[in-house]
């Protein structure tokens, strides 16, 4: 009886070790594109000048 279960576990392991490197590159892919962005100048200004606008109001 344990004959028939031995081939299916070791399927569904090898299916299991195959998701888990397939979810393993996903991660890296999705770490790597979370890289900081740069900031840009016009940005900080903007930001400034509302803060400042915001305060006199």
């Amino acid at each position: 009886m344990s004959a028939p279960t031995a081939p299916n576990l070791a399927a569904r392991v090898v299916e299991l070790e195959r998701l888990v490197r397939d979810l393993r590159a996903r991660v890296a892919v999705l770490e790597a594109g979370t890289a900081p962005r740069k900031e840009n100048p016009d940005d900080r200004s903007t930001i400034r000048e509302k803060v400042r606008f915001d305060w006199q109001a």
